[in-house]
Formats: C-alpha cells, structure tokens, sequence
C-alpha cells in the first residue's frame, strides 16, 4: 500500500478507536462507598501551584478520573459536573470540581489546562505520573488501561508515527464532604437531578463542633500576611473538672505551627515560643488574641480562604477545625 493509503489508514483506524474506545468502566455495578476517609490527593494544578486534598475542608470536593484525548465519555462528565456546578447558584463556591488525568503522556499540564477550562473555569486539572498516578488510583479503586488497535488484523500495513491507543477507565462520580471523608461514588450513568442532590446533601450539613469532651474552642480566626506567616487566634473553654493544656497544633497550609506569647517589656515587644503550650484551668478560659497567646502559622502556602486546624490537647486529645482565614487590613477578633 502506498505511504498516503497507509497514513489515510491510520487516521481512519484513530476516529474507529476514539469512538469506540473511550470506555467506561459499567457504571451499573458502582456502588455508594461506606463512608471512610478520602484517599489523600496531592498534585500539580494544571493552571500552577499545588493542590492537596488535605486544604479543602470545608468545601465538598466533585472528583472524576479521564483524559483529553477521550471523545465521548469524558466530555459528558465534565459537561454534567458544569451544568451541576451552575444549577448550585452562589453555594458552588463551596464545591472544588477536580478531574484527574489518567493519560499523562499525552495530556501536558497546558493540554489539560485548556481542556478542563473549556468546560468552567474553575475547575481543576490534575496531572501525575507513575508511582504517584498508580497510587491514587489505587486508593480510589480506578482502572485504567490502554486499548491499541488489533495488531494482527493489520500486519500488513505500517503505520507512521505513533499507534493511536484509547484509554479504559473506570466512569464515576466521587463526592468528599466537607471532613475530608469519601461519601459517595456514583456511577457516570447517574442522572444530573441525583448528582446534584448528593452534592447539596453534603453542602447542607454542618461540620461537627470544634470541641471534644471537655474542651471547646470559640470564635477561630487566622489572620495571614504577604510573608507567608501569620497567627490564630481563638478562646478555649474548659468545661471538664480537671485541668488540660494545649501542647501543639498542625495546619492544612502551613509547614510549621508553633505555640507563641508576646510579652512586653516597656517598649520593647518580645515574640516568646511557649514549648510548654498553653494550661487551661478547670471550668475556666484562656484567650488566644493580638498582642498576646496565639499560634504561629509558618510558610503558608497561597493565599486560602480557611485553614484546616487540629489542636492537640493533653488529656482531651485532638480538636479539628476549619478556621476562616483574611489577609492584611481585615478587621481583627
């Protein structure tokens, strides 16, 4: 065959695989997840910076798995997740749509980034690569496997450049409420109505109180600089009989947090670490504020809305909460 017949080939046998291909995994035998903590997520955005799964308490997460070279499947998820995302009205600012790319030799971060884009721009691209990609889709219980043209129904003919191949990969609808906990995984065959409803269900429910038996924790503030530091600031109540302490802390955006107390000493202010943590006397208060106790936020990463908090407590143990977050000029607690 001559070379032209054999590159007409190749394109017709492309158009068949991309039509063909493409394949869903049957979404019928998908079925709702019993409710477990979301498999950690953590990967360049497509658009730049990073995105970590672990940042986006408080929000619902709408997560889905494809590729850019997928003609039929992919596109009609992504359109369903805008047509759900818009139909949300003013509560979408609380859902993160994230497509995962299952193709990432093809699917370059600017590729991805233009395709994901196209269908809002607020969704999110995510691009891995092998023991990380592998990894994820573990976790999430993914298949995705390449599909090449029948090789020996077309020994005879060479193809020029590269075998086009299709991707198979399973076709689902992943929700993650606002704890950061793996809800519900719906099959691609779920109507908009239903997918819709899931997500508002998720909206609709409120974090559990930032308190555990003995201790809780009012009116958290972060309040975050240019210099990527900042402080939180709250008041602890000890409703316990017995005294407690607040010995560390962690932070979804932050590589550091540390237990500090200014103190004065005529004009001049010192920044004092408190290793020691801050004791919280039986029945009593101790106020975290400007000027005095607070937690020192280190290396924040961006500029996020809220920030995911776990205080650790000698004998209460861990406190999780979702502290809003405001940047210079805001109005302090």
């Amino acid at each position: 065959m001559a070379g032209g017949g054999a590159r007409g080939l190749l394109l017709v046998l492309a158009v068949l695989l991309l039509a063909a291909g493409c394949r869903r995994d049957k979404a019928e035998g998908l079925a709702a997840v019993p409710e477990q903590p979301a498999p950690a997520l953590e990967a360049p955005r497509a658009s730049g910076g990073r995105f970590r799964l672990s940042e986006q308490r408080g929000k619902v997460v709408l997560l889905s798995f494809g590729y850019t070279a997928c003609p039929d499947v992919c596109p009609t998820t992504l359109s369903q997740l805008r047509r759900v995302y818009e139909q949300l009205g003013a509560a979408a600012r609380d859902v993160e749509v994230v497509f995962v790319s299952v193709d990432p030799e093809r699917d370059s971060a600017e590729r991805l980034e233009t395709y994901v884009h196209a269908f809002h721009p607020r969704f999110t691209g995510l691009r891995l690569e092998g023991d990380a990609l592998a990894a994820v889709l573990s976790g999430y219980r993914v298949t995705a496997s390449r599909r090449y043209p029948d090789a020996t129904r077309y020994r005879e003919h060479r193809f020029a450049g590269d075998i086009p191949y299709t991707v198979d990969h399973t076709g689902a609808y992943f929700l993650i409420d606002k704890r950061g906990v793996l809800r519900e995984r719906l099959p691609y065959s779920v109507p908009a109505e239903q997918l819709r409803a899931g997500v508002e269900r998720l909206l609709s429910e409120r974090e559990p109180r930032a308190s555990v038996p003995g201790i809780q924790v009012e009116g958290a503030l972060a309040r975050l600089t240019p210099a990527q530091v900042g402080a939180v600031y709250f008041t602890l109540v000890n409703t316990a009989g017995g005294e407690d302490r607040l010995v560390s802390a962690e932070a979804s955006s932050a590589e550091r947090v540390e237990l500090h107390e200014v103190v004065a000493e005529g004009e001049i202010l010192r920044m004092l670490p408190r290793p020691e943590g801050f004791g919280v006397p039986a029945g009593g208060r101790v106020e975290l504020k400007p000027g005095g106790k607070h937690l020192m936020l280190y290396s924040v990463r961006g500029s996020p809305e809220s920030i995911r908090l776990t205080l650790h407590f000698e004998k209460a143990g861990a406190v999780q909460l979702t502290v809003p977050a405001s940047g210079p000029g805001a109005d302090g607690p």
